[in-house]
C-alpha cells in the first residue's frame, strides 16, 4: 500500500515564504484528503511540493512504489489549451508519458474507459482549446486516471463544474480511492463537498498546516474561524448527515 508523509515542506516565491513547515502525517492508500483554506493558504503550493515540480526545503516520503514519477499524477488549477489537440488525443497523450510511446490496444482502451468513467465520451473528436471550462477540468482528470497513478493530486478539480457534475466527479474519484487504492489529496473551496466525501481534512493557513485528521475532528467552528474568519456551525439535516452552516464573517 502507498504510504506519503512530508516533513517540514517549505517553499519561497521570490522573496516571500508561501508555505513553512508543513509535516503532514501519513496518509494511506484509499483514503481522500481534502486541503481546505482561504486563498493563499498554500494549498497549491503544497501540491506542487508533493508533484516534486517545486523546490524547496523539507522532505516528501512515499513509500509502496516503484518508480515515483509514475506513481503520481499531478492536475493543476490552472489547465493549458495551445496544442491543437482533439480529447481523446490529449488523454492518449497523457497516457503514453508513463507507458512508453509504443501504441497499444490498451492504451486505445484505457483512454475509452477514462472518458466514459467522467461521461465525457461524446467530446472525444472534440478540440480541447473549443471546450468550457468545466468541460476541460474533465479532460484534465481524464488525462491523470488514464496514467493510472497510486497518488492522485487534484486542485480544485470541480470549481467549473455545476453541482451534478461536481458529485458525479467526486464518487468517482471515491471509487478510485476505495476500489483500487489510490491515495488522493485534493485542494477544494466547497466544505460541505470536503465533509461529504473526505476521510481526512488538512487545514492550511498562512503557509503553515493548523489542523489535520479525521473530518468531524477537524471541521470545527473554532478552527474554522481561525483559517476562514467565519462564524459557523455544524447542523445534523433531516438524513441524519452533518452540514457545514455559515453565519457570518468576522
Amino acid at each position: 500500500m502507498v504510504v506519503l508523509s512530508t516533513e517540514a515542506l517549505g517553499a519561497i516565491y521570490g522573496a516571500r515564504p508561501v508555505l513553512s513547515d508543513v509535516s503532514l502525517p501519513p496518509c494511506h492508500g484509499g483514503e481522500i484528503i481534502a486541503l481546505i483554506g482561504a486563498n493563499a493558504a498554500g494549498k497549491s503550493t503544497l501540491l506542487r511540493r508533493i508533484a516534486g515540480i517545486l523546490p524547496g526545503p523539507g522532505e516528501c516520503r512515499l513509500t509502496g512504489v516503484d518508480d515515483r514519477e509514475t506513481a503520481i499524477a499531478y492536475m493543476p488549477q490552472d489547465q493549458v489549451t495551445g496544442a491543437a489537440l482533439t480529447v481523446f488525443e490529449a488523454v492518449l497523450l497523457a497516457r503514453k508519458q508513463t507507458s512508453g510511446w509504443k501504441l497499444a490496444d490498451t492504451d486505445l482502451h484505457e483512454v475509452e474507459r477514462a472518458l466514459a468513467a467522467l461521461q465525457i465520451a461524446n467530446l472525444a473528436s472534440e478540440y480541447v482549446s473549443e471546450l468550457s471550462g468545466g468541460q476541460r477540468q474533465l479532460v484534465a482528470l481524464a488525462q491523470c486516471v488514464v496514467r493510472t497513478p497510486t497518488v492522485l493530486l487534484l486542485d480544485e478539480p470541480t470549481s467549473a463544474l455545476d453541482l451534478h457534475r461536481q458529485f458525479d466527479v467526486m464518487r468517482h474519484v471515491r471509487s478510485l480511492a476505495k476500489e483500487k487504492g489510490l491515495l488522493v489529496i485534493i485542494a477544494v473551496h466547497d466544505l460541505n463537498l470536503a465533509m461529504k466525501f473526505a476521510d481526512k481534512i488538512a487545514i492550511l493557513a498562512h503557509g503553515t498546516l493548523h489542523a489535520f485528521g479525521p473530518v468531524a475532528d477537524v471541521l470545527t467552528p473554532g478552527n474554522l474561524e481561525t483559517a476562514f474568519r467565519v462564524k459557523s456551525r455544524l447542523e445534523t439535516c433531516s438524513q441524519g448527515k452533518l452540514h457545514l452552516i455559515v453565519d457570518d464573517a468576522v
